[in-house]
Order: structure tokens, then sequence, then C-alpha cells
């Protein structure tokens, strides 16, 4: 048992090292903005790949014609012990032809997740904003995230899984 601890003690500790004593872009301790293209390069770099294949998987990325459909609630949270404004729920759902079917799917999903958080986490959900879009759930945080006012994501839900499942 005393190794078990100590060996966990002693990962942790390496972990807090590392984590102090590491340095990125222009010597700070976390990296400025992350640079897809610049991270695929070094990556093909890394294992000594054709730099053409680096390309063409950039174009690729750029390319994507993502067929997603995202339901944003920004909503305010209160429990007894805090409140928080500002959170994004998000719902993702693959398009497949029927938007508002989907759109419809994927609030439903939220609806029941927002029931969950009311049950077991917090006293008051209030949904503030509300936007559907034709993109996927990430891009549309970060779209949102670069206003002013600064959101705090609390999930990404699949409603591909969650309402083949019945949740």
């Amino acid at each position: 048992m005393k190794t078990i601890l100590r060996t966990r003690f002693f990962l942790v500790a390496l972990a807090c090292f590392t984590a102090s004593i590491a340095k990125a872009n222009n010597e700070k301790t976390s990296p400025y903005q992350f640079n897809l293209s610049e991270f695929v390069k070094a990556t093909v770099q890394f294992l000594h790949a054709n730099p053409s294949k680096a390309s063409n998987l950039l174009q690729k990325l750029k390319e994507k014609n993502t067929s997603r459909i995202c339901v944003c609630e920004i909503m305010d949270l209160q429990n007894n012990n805090s409140e928080f404004s500002g959170v994004a729920l998000f719902s993702e759902k693959t398009n497949n032809g029927d938007v508002s079917r989907e759109i419809h799917k994927a609030e439903k999903v939220m609806d029941q997740e927002k029931k969950h958080m009311k049950e077991f986490f917090f006293d008051k959900v209030k949904v503030t904003n509300k936007i559907t879009a034709a993109t996927d759930c990430l891009s549309l945080y970060m779209k949102l995230n670069r206003g002013a006012n600064g959101i705090r994501m609390y999930d990404i839900l699949d409603a591909d899984v969650l309402s083949a499942i019945g949740r």
C-alpha cells in the first residue's frame, strides 16, 4: 500500500514540476495561439513524411463540409453556494436533410440535460439566450467566445447518440 502511495505522489510531483518548468511560444508557460497549420507541419516533419502530404491534409480540413447542426443555450445557473452567469450548453446533431426535425431532436436532448442539471446540481436554471447554427458546436463556441462577455462551456451533447438511446 505504501508503494502505491509513494508512486502516485512521485507521479503527481513529477507532473507539477514538469508543468512549472515547461516553456512554450516565446518563453511563456502557455502557447499564445494554437495554429493548426504549424501543428500539422511539425507533426509531418517529426514523422519524416512528405511535406506535400501536410499541404493535402490541411486543404482537406479547410474544405471539409460539416453537415452538423448546433443548438446552444446560454444560461444563468444558481445553487445554494454560488451563481454562474454566461454558461453555455451545446447540443450537436447530424443534419440528415430535415433541418427542423434535427433541431427539434437536439433541443429535446438539451431539455433533458437541463432537467438533469436542475434535479441534481442547480436550484435555478434560467436560459438567457438561444442560438441555432448550421455548424459544429466547437466552431460555434469559438465564435461566441471571441465576444467581449466570454461564455463558459458546460458541455457539448452528442444528440445523435443520446437521442438514439432514448435518453
